[in-house]
């Protein structure tokens, strides 16, 4: 037993976990953690300077790390500034943990005035999270803390939201002295029988399967398992932008796709007679077909991804199964343990299916030209970058026409290598996300794309990246314009475009003014040299860059 204030209950219990990074800004209300902090060298703090920036490294380094992000703010503002990072946990499944400040006492829902006071703290939390609590004593803090990052552990990671008011940080309490919990798994949810052998028998009869791969492969670290399946099958695997790393992309059987181009997938579709869904719930986003094509009347199409009438979709969540396409089986389950069944199941197959490399071959350059026509501008900088990047270099991508262009068609070769969170498609957030990838991978080299535009959001943490030393390289594309925008207000209001136009800063002497090199290449070629000669510095030489890649103005 040990005397502990709240806020030493909390960093004894993070520590306890294995949390070694926790992202933040001290405030009035959470400064008893603070203090003990300041008593914790097994803990880093990283100083954000906006709560949202907090909330998207944390998110950025579980993404990259598979292990929960932690952030820590205030009452208040420090909440709703946070907000939008929690939902996007949901949206993308991802282990953060927000531990959050409330204001002590009852207040009967009246209003009393009171600094940092919001109407329901907890119910604004609740409606972006998977988990919600609020502590009353010292003595509870231990068991919510690992409740909480035990659920993350366990079936789908969607976030989740520790109150904790100041009176009870600042009391003391004599408790068990949280101990250093050792680092096993939960046992992973395998199949259930029955289901398992419908999906064998369908697979055991289909000559031509299709595999559609989602981010919960990489959760689960099926990887290796979904290769080997689909090398098994000879299935091609189409990959969406959110799970853009499940698989090398060099692979002969991998296709790219950021959305759904259906004219160019229509082909192999209508060929493939089984589809096998893997750690994907096939929103709308992958499986809507894109504005672009449109009817005559100029009205976007409403149909879906057109996939093979037989499909076994595999997800831990039982809720997003079938939700948009009716299914043939249900494998509720971890996805490395069902691939790992279903490749037991199907030795007796192996080198029976029809080889479609040559068909995954020509879908991928109609989608290479299909790229061309809408990026064709920004596809020489990426193509630059790719021939500096080594293989294991991560890159995040904004929601900019650089990060688009990425999402489809940016050559990616190792797990936990690519970050386009699209789902709730946050402009802005390049920039902390690779703050957060690289404390989660700090030997390996990351890039953040950013739009002039969306890189103003969160500007701030190049002050972070300063403080805390943190190589990122930022490259930012400046056509003076929310060009993303602009394209579609044009389309739907043919000649009309208005608060889109943007007259950027100077974006090098900007990163001077934060004590960081910034540079401005001319050409594709200058930027690939650039980048060869920072990337040959060893990680503990290298600083953070900022590099302006100029495009025409729109």
């Amino acid at each position: 037993m040990v005397s502990f204030t709240g806020g030493q209950a909390v960093v004894a219990s993070l520590r306890a976990h294995h949390i070694e990074v926790v992202f933040g800004i001290p405030g009035v209300h959470n400064l008893p953690i603070y203090d003990a902090l300041y008593d914790e060298p097994g803990i880093r703090h990283v100083l954000a300077r906006h709560e949202q920036g907090a909330g998207y490294m944390a998110d950025g380094y579980a993404r990259i790390s598979g292990r929960p992000g932690v952030a820590l703010v205030i009452t208040g503002p420090g909440v709703t500034n946070i907000a939008t990072p929690l939902a996007d946990a949901y949206a993308d499944s991802l282990p953060l943990l927000v531990i959050a400040t409330s204001l002590p006492g009852e207040t009967g829902g009246r209003s009393w005035g009171r600094l940092h006071e919001l109407k329901d703290q907890l119910g604004l939390a609740r409606a972006l999270v998977g988990w919600c609590h609020e502590v009353q004593r010292v003595a509870e803090i231990p068991e919510a803390i690992a409740e909480a990052l035990g659920q993350m552990r366990t079936g789908r990671a969607r976030g989740a939201f520790l109150q904790i008011p100041l009176d009870v940080l600042e009391s003391q309490e004599t408790i068990p002295l949280p101990a250093l919990e050792e680092r096993e798994e939960p046992p992973a949810v395998s199949p259930a029988d029955e289901a398992l052998r419908a999906a064998l028998e369908l697979l055991r009869t289909a000559q031509r399967p299709v595999i559609l791969a989602g981010a919960g492969v990489s959760a689960a670290g099926a990887n290796h398992e979904l290769l080997r399946l689909a090398e098994l099958l000879q299935a091609p695997v189409l990959l969406g932008g959110k799970s853009h790393d499940v698989l090398p992309n060099d692979h002969p059987l991998v296709i790219t796709t950021r959305g759904a181009p259906s004219r160019t997938l229509g082909p192999l579709l209508s060929r493939s007679d089984l589809a096998l869904v893997v750690g994907s719930k096939l929103g709308m986003q992958r499986t809507t077909l894109p504005a672009l094509e449109r009817s005559r009347s100029g009205q976007a199409e409403t149909g879906r991804l057109p996939l093979p009438e037989k499909l076994i979709h595999i997800d831990i969540d039982a809720g997003e199964i079938g939700r948009r396409y009716p299914v043939s089986v249900a494998l509720v389950a971890d996805a490395r343990q069902a691939l790992i069944a279903l490749l037991t199941g199907l030795q007796e197959r192996a080198g029976t299916y029809e080889d479609r490399r040559e068909e995954v071959a020509a879908v991928r350059a109609a989608l290479s030209k299909r790229t061309q026509q809408i990026y064709g501008e920004v596809m020489p900088w990426l193509e630059a970058l790719r021939t500096a990047l080594p293989r294991e270099g991560i890159v995040v991508a904004d929601m900019t026409l650089a990060g688009y262009a990425a999402a489809q068609a940016f050559p990616v070769y190792e797990p936990r290598s690519f970050i386009h969170a699209s789902e709730l498609c946050s402009i802005g957030t390049g920039l902390p996300l690779a703050l957060g990838a690289q404390l989660a991978a700090p030997q390996r080299p990351v890039v953040a794309l950013c739009g002039d535009g969306g890189f103003l959001l969160n500007v701030g943490e190049l002050a972070t990246a300063a403080q805390e030393r943190i190589p990122v390289i930022t490259l930012v594309f400046n056509d003076a314009s929310y060009t993303a925008v602009k394209n579609d207000q044009l389309q739907r209001f043919p000649g009309r475009s208005i608060a889109t136009t943007l007259e950027p800063p100077d974006f090098v002497t900007l990163a001077r003014a934060f004590h960081i090199e910034g540079q401005r290449v001319s050409t594709p070629e200058e930027l690939a040299g650039l980048l060869r000669m920072r990337l040959t510095l060893p990680p503990g030489e290298a600083r953070p860059l900022l590099i302006e890649v100029p495009l025409a103005q729109r």
